[in-house]
């Protein structure tokens, strides 16, 4: 159980003792606590009379947390690599494998299914703007990929973006459309906004934990510029300090379902056309004209606030990938450069500066586990290529 859950218990036991036994020394109060699945009580008793509190969070104990086998910490040590995020805990990400693996397994499931939809779309966009290809599952967290999905407090679509954000990023909100629940502008958005927050704090880390309560929350929370999330996670709000451990937890779920018993059909996965549209039409008679499933191309297009297109905003068009002809290579020639490491450098922010893949410099440099050290000098290939 987290130090969070503890707290409540003691918290309760004490205050349900004090309340008992302040009334009467006799007869004898008791206190004791009991777990019935996920949930925990505090018994008190008083002579025949007996309360039941319920405790408020979700009680997990430690032999109900799932493993972490082989395959998945060569994942976590992978998207560490990746994203240049340390794991220092893997109980954080363990309780959120139970949360989403085992407890929640059927909205999990719903949810990566739900991401077929998207998934193609957002890794192509974050590749455009630099951004890890892994981070493509926040809105598995977010909003279980539903771009319908509405906040209590008012934050919309896949990406859950406030109104004030949504603005500040190019999303248009009106009597028409609400953009933020436009799978593919909402993710050019996000792109924007997490490459901002990258620029701001320098690590991926921070960025999540900026993206779910805002950069100033974060600013205020660090004390020095070498600060990561870690460092500064109990200083954070609550939802704040699960963020990280959440993402990683899903990742795991997304990269080894089968683990979970969650069945993920690979069928339903789609690429996307965007383009302006010209005139005033319903989406259910555009539907008809183009042959495109209903239900489908209304999940493309949930920023229509009426299920009616307008002229001057964005309409996607799903459909499935084809095939295309690979040009013939002709020749194939490398130059290279030298890169000289530096403290706090990355191989994915090295590969990312000289716009090359980390397999091709671990691989012509022969660098084992993906480690490197500051004062290392590494060759960066340069290709030139000829097509017939």
């Amino acid at each position: 159980m987290g130090k969070l859950g503890r707290y409540y218990l003691i918290i309760g036991v004490i205050l349900a003792v004090l309340s008992f036994s302040c009334s009467s020394k006799k007869p004898q109060t008791k206190a004791y606590i009991i777990k019935k699945k996920d949930r925990a009580y505090v018994i008190i008793k008083k002579g025949d009379h007996k309360t039941v509190i319920e405790v408020d969070g979700v009680y997990i104990s430690e032999k109900d947390l799932p493993v972490i086998g082989e395959e998945e910490e060569r994942i976590l040590f992978e998207e560490s690599i990746k994203t240049g995020i340390r794991i220092p805990n893997k109980k954080d990400i363990r309780k959120y494998l139970y949360f989403y693996g085992i407890r929640n397994r059927s909205w999990t499931e719903r949810a990566l299914n739900r991401a077929n939809f998207y998934l193609p779309m957002i890794k192509s966009v974050f590749k455009r703007y630099g951004i890890p290809e892994e981070l493509a599952y926040l809105p598995a967290i977010e909003s279980a990929f539903n771009p319908f999905a509405t906040s209590r407090s008012g934050a919309a679509g896949l990406w859950q973006f406030m109104r004030i954000t949504g603005k500040r990023f190019g999303l248009k909100i009106n009597s028409k459309v609400d953009e933020r629940r436009d799978p593919y502008k909402s993710t050019v958005a996000a792109a924007k906004y997490l490459r901002y927050l990258y620029r701001m704090f320098g690590r991926w880390d921070l960025v999540l934990a900026a993206y779910n309560c805002g950069e100033g929350c974060v600013q205020r929370k660090m004390r020095h510029s070498s600060s990561d999330f870690w460092d500064i996670k109990h200083r954070l709000p609550s939802q704040t300090r699960e963020y990280v451990p959440k993402f990683f937890a899903m990742v795991l779920i997304a990269k080894n379902p089968k683990k979970y018993g969650i069945k993920i059909h690979r069928a339903n996965v789609y690429y996307v056309e965007t383009k302006k549209y010209h005139r005033i039409s319903s989406l259910r008679k555009i539907s008809s004209e183009l042959g495109v499933d209903y239900g489908l191309l209304k999940k493309y297009n949930a920023h229509f606030r009426k299920g009616v297109a307008y002229p001057g905003y964005n309409l996607n068009i799903p459909y499935k990938k084809v095939a295309k002809t690979k040009p013939v290579v002709k020749k194939v020639s490398y130059k290279y450069r030298y890169h000289y490491v530096k403290k706090g450098e990355t191989l994915y922010r090295i590969a990312k500066k000289y716009n090359v893949s980390v397999e091709e410099i671990t691989k012509l440099n022969k660098i084992k586990n993906n480690l490197i050290k500051p004062g290392m000098v590494l060759k960066i290939p340069e290709k030139e290529v000829s097509l017939r």
